[in-house]
């Protein structure tokens, strides 16, 4: 039967901008998908594009839901074009919502991963998550020099609680000869993976490195989508897959693609509001449990907490995330004064 459907573009500032190797990030842009049934009971999804890691444009997501109907059926749902795996993720997702209400997620604690900030900052930031209880942390870098970072490196692992482990996040940051420094320093250190050494495009000396290191490597960026996710699955990547639903697209196409290659993955966020970051951790739930801390350590990182899921912790439990509702998140963006 068909479904009212709306949509509503956001802005929104973070708490403190991140910095990545790509720069200053200080805010997102995205839109809220809303289905309204014949019994008003209504769902949200959200669309939080990222162009650069190979999604539609925000525009593009913009023209795709003004020229859809203001009655949606579930053929249209499950049509969106590939080339809007956003788009896709959002009314997919207020689609399950809204329709199968009461089909919850397996029971499971999922071990999250706390993000630390690039630079010194990261020293405090370990050690503040470390009494929080965090097991794993995740650190940017590619950010300053490399040999200032390397040098930072044994005082953020100085403060891994024991069996801990550190994840480094370059974002495509380096090359060859900084990627091989890198690896020789974590060799024999708790580095569980390096992410996403190279651009995209670039990625070719990672088939030797992983060969050659005994540290792990990930592909973050590389994946994104699900076109580039399936051309590494099919080529046969030994490394571990970083997905974030938001931006892979369909979550049932994403699950099965997963499921049938049998690769190994880490899930994280796109810096969603609360709306994607449910609809994000409900598709992780239903993915194969390896025991790898979940990356969403985005959770809290809008200075508009409404914007926010409340923070779960070191580990976020499947029976908390039901509990975790919208609430009036659609209505409070509705009276935020459009931008000229």
């Amino acid at each position: 039967m068909p479904v009212h459907f709306e949509y509503l573009p956001y802005r929104a500032s973070f708490r403190q901008p991140l910095l990545t190797a790509h720069g200053a990030w200080s805010e997102r842009e995205g839109i809220l998908v809303r289905l309204v049934g014949d019994t008003g009971r209504e769902s949200l999804g959200e669309i939080s594009p990222l162009p650069a890691w190979g999604t539609e444009t925000l525009a593009a997501a913009q023209a795709f839901c003004a020229a859809l109907p203001q009655q949606l059926d579930e053929q249209t749902v499950r049509t969106v074009p590939a080339q809007l795996p956003c788009c896709q993720f959002a009314l997919e997702t207020a689609w399950e919502a809204l329709h199968r209400p009461d089909h919850p997620s397996p029971v499971r604690t999922l071990p999250m991963s706390a993000l630390l900030p690039a630079g010194p900052g990261a020293i405090i930031a370990a050690e503040r998550a470390a009494a929080q209880g965090f097991t794993t942390m995740k650190w940017k870098v590619g950010v300053g020099a490399p040999a200032a970072e390397l040098a930072l490196l044994p005082r953020v692992l100085e403060h891994l609680p024991a069996g801990g482990q550190l994840r480094l996040d370059a974002n495509g940051a380096w090359d060859l000869p900084t990627a091989r420094l890198w690896l020789e320093s974590c060799a024999d250190r708790p580095i569980e993976f390096i992410e996403q050494p190279f651009p995209v495009g670039q990625e070719e000396p990672v088939l030797s490195l992983a060969n050659e290191f005994p540290t792990r490597i990930a592909l973050d960026e590389s994946v994104a989508v699900h076109s580039n996710l399936l051309r590494w699955l099919e080529f046969g990547w030994p490394g571990i897959y970083v997905i974030k639903p938001s931006l892979a697209g369909s979550p049932r196409k994403l699950l099965q693609l997963l499921d049938c290659y049998e690769a190994e993955a880490v899930f994280s966020s796109a810096f969603e509001t609360s709306v994607g970051l449910r609809a994000a951790l409900q598709v992780v739930a239903r993915a194969p449990d390896n025991g790898r801390a979940v990356g969403f350590g985005t959770i809290g990182c809008f200075a508009d907490e409404r914007l926010n899921l409340p923070d779960p912790g070191h580990t976020l439990s499947t029976k908390w995330l039901a509990r975790q509702a919208p609430g009036s998140l659609w209505q409070h963006l509705s009276n935020e004064p459009r931008a000229a």
